[in-house]
């Protein structure tokens, strides 16, 4: 994904929509880009946070532990190209 895909895909979202196309560029530009395999978690509830994730292409589920199991509570889903 180029950098130029990277700032479409942070201008969509609500958090980043009213920032100046440079501070986008920026931003895009210094994240850290990460790979996981399907299923492998990015973090698990109760870590300390220490960084924020966005969905560049793919899918993620949010789950939380519950006394009866797991449950999803937010899936996010994005491929190139779409929002």
């Amino acid at each position: 994904m180029s950098i130029k895909e990277e700032v479409e895909v942070l201008r969509n979202i609500p958090l980043f929509a009213k920032l100046e196309p440079a501070k986008l560029k920026l931003l895009a530009f210094t994240s850290e880009r990460l790979t996981y395999e399907g299923g492998q978690p990015l973090f698990q509830q109760g870590d300390m946070g220490d960084a924020a994730y966005i969905v560049m292409e793919g899918a993620a589920d949010v789950l939380i532990n519950t006394p009866k199991g797991q449950v999803k509570v937010r899936s996010e889903e994005r491929r190139v190209g779409k929002e």
